[in-house]
């Protein structure tokens, strides 16, 4: 108000200078409004370009891997023997298993590999770690157990499964733990086995009437999975106490071969028949499941093994998989899939182990002249 009065009494105490004065005033208003434009422009520009991250960030894209290409390579490992199972608990340690008690170590992320000392000559078929000391291993019928990374293994138990043998072993934690498998001939009794000491004592917790089982998917101690034969899906809340039994629809005959959820929603199932289309997928925590179509990849062609790191990024080894099927890729949580480049020589990959979508291991067999050898390969991005 007293800016106001002050002009009043300018304007009426000198008239004929009040021309002069309504130029300078216009001047001045001119002036505020020029910077005042500048002010604005510059802001807009500045809003435009937080607007521009805002969109590029809050879309949950990962921009550093923009320009980045990911590919399979084939590791020189020396290894002539077929290989079973790949695990890694991190960037670095991992460990490979095969046949005639093989046991393979690596520290450098699988760039080169050792071996280590196995207690048994038998065929190794399934390897987990919890950490990069404590470890396990199912062999044919046999269980091993490491709490040093492997620098010294130990016979923790062995059967006579009369014919059968074991598949698949996954730990909760470095105590609780489960054995997957089959006994009789054709392992027509299936085997489902727990530990709570660390694989010291193993107790028998498989529901009756259960034929061979024969992978197993841990998330946590209220989600636990396991597949087996004639489509039978078992699962637990309570760390093994009890069990659900589902069967998917699909021919007796047939088998699953691999299982995993990444949450107590989203899961995965496959079987190695390549008749029946077996691949199925839930998002619902297995109340009910949908099976691929024929056009998502050849009908010909099986599940070995897969594996998710989230509901989207998955990699499934077919069966009989070979050259550009062997390992097929999704990124929409199983509807679409990619293939291998043409030139990967490489067939009938039995594991797969991701520690991101970024970073994972393979092995399988390679063609060598007219004979077969077991391959591993690297999955990241071009060094």
């Amino acid at each position: 108000m007293a800016g106001s009065v002050k002009m009043a009494k300018c304007v009426s105490a000198e008239p004929i200078l009040q021309p002069l004065y309504q130029m300078d005033t216009f001047l001045n208003i001119s002036n505020h409004f020029q910077i005042i434009l500048n002010h604005f422009r510059s802001y807009k520009y500045k809003l435009m370009c937080l607007i521009s991250l805002i969109i590029i960030f809050g879309c949950g894209k990962d921009i550093s891997n923009y320009n980045e290409i990911y590919v399979w390579t084939k590791i020189k490992s020396g290894i002539t023997a077929r290989l079973y199972d790949v695990d890694f608990v991190d960037e670095y340690n991992g460990w490979v298993v095969g046949d005639s008690g093989l046991i393979l170590n690596s520290e450098d992320g699988g760039e080169t590999w050792g071996n280590q000392i196995s207690p048994v000559n038998e065929t190794l078929f399934a390897v987990d770690f919890v950490d990069k000391n404590n470890g396990w291993i199912c062999g044919r019928y046999s269980i091993l157990k490491t709490i040093d990374g492997g620098k010294n293994w130990e016979l923790g138990y062995n059967d006579d499964l009369k014919g059968g043998r074991y598949r698949d072993i996954n730990f909760l934690d470095k105590n609780t733990g489960f054995v997957v498998g089959g006994r009789g001939d054709l392992g027509s009794i299936g085997i489902l086995l727990k530990t709570e000491d660390g694989g010291e004592t193993w107790q028998d917790v498989a529901p009756q009437d259960v034929h061979t089982l024969t992978h197993i998917s841990i998330v946590d101690e209220e989600n636990i999975w396991v597949c087996g034969f004639g489509g039978t899906i078992l699962s637990t809340t309570d760390i093994g106490l009890t069990w659900t039994i589902r069967k998917l629809n699909v021919p007796y005959v047939s088998y699953l071969t691999s299982i995993q959820f990444v949450d107590q929603f989203h899961g995965w199932v496959g079987g190695n028949d390549n008749d029946w289309l077996g691949f199925f997928r839930t998002t619902d925590g297995g109340n009910t499941w949908i099976q691929r179509s024929a056009e998502s990849w050849p009908p010909s062609l099986g599940v070995n093994e897969l594996f998710f790191v989230d509901p989207l990024n998955g990699w499934l080894a077919t069966n009989p998989g070979a050259g550009k099927y062997a390992i097929i890729k999704t990124t929409d949580g199983g509807l679409t899939w990619e293939y291998l480049p043409g030139e990967m020589n490489v067939n009938n990959i039995a594991s797969l182990c991701f520690i991101n979508k970024y970073l994972g291991w393979a092995v399988g067999v390679q063609p060598v002249n007219a004979n077969s050898e077991g391959v591993i390969l690297r999955y990241g991005k071009i060094k």
